[in-house]
């Protein structure tokens, strides 16, 4: 009987051992998901990081571009305007014939 219960101990034994390299293991990849998950979030706070600054410097370029255009259509509009005026006026002074009387 006491061979059995050796036999019977060491059979629980090595069920145990067993169970515990399984959780061993299974807790082994665990700690690799998650150390991959956290430089994965590194990386991604990067990307962040950088697209924050970079979506920055474009608003600033773009407000630049922006007024640029602006002050250039208002340019050409006023020089437009201009030639209207000039055109208009001689017109005006060809049908009025004021150097004529």
């Amino acid at each position: 009987m006491d061979n059995s219960q050796n036999n019977q101990t060491n059979k629980n034994l090595n069920e145990l051992r067993a169970d515990v390299t399984a959780t061993t293991d299974a807790l082994k990849v665990t700690v690799e998901k998650l150390v991959q998950r956290g430089e994965n979030l590194d990386v991604l706070n990067n990307r962040a990081e950088d697209l924050s600054s970079t979506s920055y410097h474009f608003r600033g370029t773009a407000r630049r571009v922006n007024r640029q255009m602006r002050w250039q259509n208002y340019k050409l509009t006023i020089f437009i305007v201009f030639v209207i005026v000039c055109i208009l006026a001689l017109i005006i002074l060809m049908a009025l014939h004021p150097w004529k009387k």
